[in-house]
């Protein structure tokens, strides 16, 4: 896509001066600086900034294709095993593979549980975001197809987690998990610094509390940041995320791998794979600038 900037070629010739030779040229391209002076350097440097940003939203555009037929190469290399399936049986236990069981009762209870996490994910949080949404027409909120976890995957998160603490109430065990619910927001690489923190400070406004915050812009497996939000009212936690298109693009062409890696099953070879993989897709991202400057919550600790 070619660069906006200004063309010499349209700029209106200078007057003639009264004696009838050529005054000094003071013409210049429209809003172009005059040369040799900090706004022209200011202006350059803009110039430059804007060409290299095509550069790398090119270079990724062109990467995508490749990237996509590297991971379905990698499938036929180690083909995928067959998903548990889940299955609730006749005494309305439930089941997902030889390890996530709940009991009948435990069942009724997470069914429950995971209506009402939907449901208030729908009703309650999903406009309070809109209406953050709204707040700021620069960024918007993006994926919301995939905004609540099926029920199923919530049970499966449920019964993992009541495996290693079976006194939990299935209810405890549902409002513990961090993405039931989850929100994008996706910003332009320049309204980034700008627009996460803002966004921040409108979900405290709407009454949420920030649990946990961690910028992952410096990481080579993963490129944005993540955050964990509570409403006091229930106590129920969900996710939000800060893109940047290219970075979302990246996270889901990544997403399989990364379920991958979760994978107690897959071998120590695929791991090495997988994360060649991951590392070659964020190596093209393309930081949006003073990302870093966004500091974890709660702060890391520091000795001394």
């Amino acid at each position: 896509m070619p660069i906006d900037r200004p063309d010499p070629a349209d700029a209106p010739g200078a007057p003639d001066a009264p004696d009838g030779r050529a005054a000094p040229d003071t013409s210049r391209p429209r809003g172009a600086p005059p040369p040799d002076s900090a706004v022209h350097d200011a202006y350059r440097a803009h110039v430059e900034r804007s060409y290299a940003a095509h550069r790398d939203r090119t270079a990724w555009a062109e990467a995508v294709p490749q990237l996509r037929t590297a991971w379905a190469e990698h499938q036929q290399q180690y083909p995928e095993r067959g998903r548990a399936t889940p299955h609730t049986h006749p005494d309305n236990s439930w089941t997902s593979g030889e390890t996530r069981r709940l009991s009948p009762n435990q069942n009724t209870e997470a069914t429950r549980s995971c209506a009402d996490i939907h449901e208030e994910g729908e009703r309650v949080i999903l406009p309070a975001m809109q209406r953050i949404e709204a707040a700021d027409p620069d960024r918007r909120l993006a994926g919301l197809e995939h905004m609540c976890k099926s029920a199923d995957r919530l049970k499966e998160k449920i019964a993992e987690r009541l495996r290693y603490h079976p006194d939990l109430p299935p209810r405890q065990a549902a409002a513990d998990v961090p993405d039931a619910v989850r929100f994008t927001f996706e910003y332009s690489e320049s309204h980034y610094i700008g627009g996460v923190p803002a966004d921040v400070e409108r979900l405290k406004e709407a009454g949420y509390e920030l649990v946990k915050l961690k910028n992952l812009w410096a990481k080579d497996q993963y490129k944005g940041i993540n955050s964990q939000w509570l409403r006091p009212e229930t106590g129920l936690r969900f996710e939000v995320q800060f893109h940047t298109p290219e970075s979302r693009e990246a996270k889901e062409l990544t997403h399989k791998a990364y379920e991958r890696l979760r994978d107690p099953h897959t071998s120590k070879a695929e791991e090495s794979v997988l994360e060649d993989y991951q590392r070659r897709v964020n190596a093209l991202i393309r930081i949006p600038p003073n990302a870093f400057t966004i500091e974890d919550y709660p702060p890391e600790k520091r000795d001394g």
